[in-house]
């Protein structure tokens, strides 16, 4: 049995100010430090098998951050990178409403079906996160591994792992330096945690701004 620990990156600058990140490569905020630093103290005292990041720096930096704490390298694994967002990167949550009001309307209410302009649709996203998971998944066929990657990869690795339709992809959030733990085990999966934050305290950060 293997056991997923999926990590979402600490919070960065732009996670502050409510921009669509993708794949523009930003960094953690002073209190995304912190969060990743409390975020270590967590997991210091659980034997990990391997770490595996995002190549983005908000993902990679929250991983060594775990990596420090249990002297383990990081594996980056570019397709644990984030949804890119394509037109939509860069722009605020009220820009994209004004330029793109009916798409962003679908992505609120269908998100399978979305094909963001110049970027990837959630089917996208999808197929690489199975992909690398599979791959993880071979090369630990038992013990702990640490997924730290970022918003719309970890949901969708979530309900692909649980039986969930994409659709359903807002039915839960995801906070920045969050935990969600799943077992996995011969096909067999079982969510045991989502979202845990606790490790925070007064350090979450409120994703109700957030461009997600």
């Amino acid at each position: 049995m293997t056991k997923l620990i999926l990590v979402r990156h600490a919070e960065s600058t732009w996670n502050q100010t409510g921009r669509y990140q993708g794949r523009i490569d930003t960094e953690l905020s002073e209190q995304g430090q912190r969060q990743a630093s409390l975020l270590a103290e967590r997991l210091s005292s659980v034997p990990l098998a391997a770490i595996y990041a995002s190549p983005l720096r908000r993902a990679l930096h929250t991983a060594i951050t775990i990596g420090v704490a249990q002297s383990m390298d990081i594996r980056v694994e570019p397709d644990l990178t984030e949804i890119d967002h394509g037109a939509w990167n860069g722009l605020l949550k009220d820009e994209v409403e004004k330029r793109f009001g009916p798409l962003l309307q679908q992505w609120l209410g269908s998100p399978s079906k979305v094909q963001m302009p110049g970027g990837e649709s959630l089917v996208d996203v999808s197929q690489r996160a199975k992909a690398v998971l599979s791959r993880i998944l071979a090369d630990h066929p038992r013990g702990t591994v640490v997924i730290c990657s970022h918003d719309a990869v970890l949901k969708v690795l979530i309900a692909d792992l649980i039986g969930m339709h994409l659709d359903q992809f807002w039915a839960f959030g995801i906070c920045n330096a969050s935990i969600s733990i799943v077992e996995c085990n011969q096909g067999f999966n079982r969510l045991l945690c989502l979202n845990d934050a606790c490790h925070l305290g007064s350090h979450r950060t409120e994703t109700d701004e957030q461009a997600l």
